[in-house]
């Protein structure tokens, strides 16, 4: 392998670390904001997205209309994910991250939830895309106690120094 050879493996493997993180990121920012488009993006057409057990939905169709009911059940969601790994193989790769959600319930209750994500990803004409996504080791805390704004905390509201 020449200087060259080797360099140009080494750059395609950073810039598919560097989409694959992103379309992690793409899948909470279309999920979050209810963006159709970012979240049409990110799916292949033939994907799983396997959010527990008895719950599989296969095809691009399904995985929209799945995400739409979201929408229509939760009036915020946000999600954060940390620690995303990748291992890339050619066109293919795997990857896990885990997720805390937090959604609003229809009452305007929060709820508090997530787990892990365990991903398979494929590069399809030059794009990364998930081709399945399963969700693992799910938690779920009861619905959080309603407020009518910040609480004041002794101590914290006061600027660093």
């Amino acid at each position: 392998m020449t200087i060259l050879d080797n360099f140009t493996a080494r750059l395609d493997r950073v810039e598919a670390e560097f989409a694959l993180r992103r379309l992690a990121h793409d899948y909470c920012v279309g999920a979050d904001h209810r963006d159709r488009v970012r979240w049409e993006a990110i799916w292949a057409t033939d994907a799983a997205w396997e959010t527990g057990p008895d719950r599989i939905f296969i095809g691009f169709d399904a995985i929209c209309a799945a995400v739409e009911q979201q929408w229509r059940t939760f009036p915020i969601m946000q999600h954060a994910t940390a620690n995303h790994t990748v291992d890339i193989d050619g066109d293919s790769a795997t990857g896990r991250s885990d997720v805390v959600v937090m959604a609003q319930l229809p009452d305007h209750r929060w709820s508090l939830g997530g787990g892990t994500y365990e991903d398979e990803y494929r590069r399809e004409e030059g794009i990364w895309r998930i081709a399945r996504r399963r969700v693992t080791h799910p938690f779920d805390l009861a619905p959080l106690p309603p407020s009518d704004g910040p609480i004041h905390v002794a101590g914290l509201d006061e600027p660093y120094t």
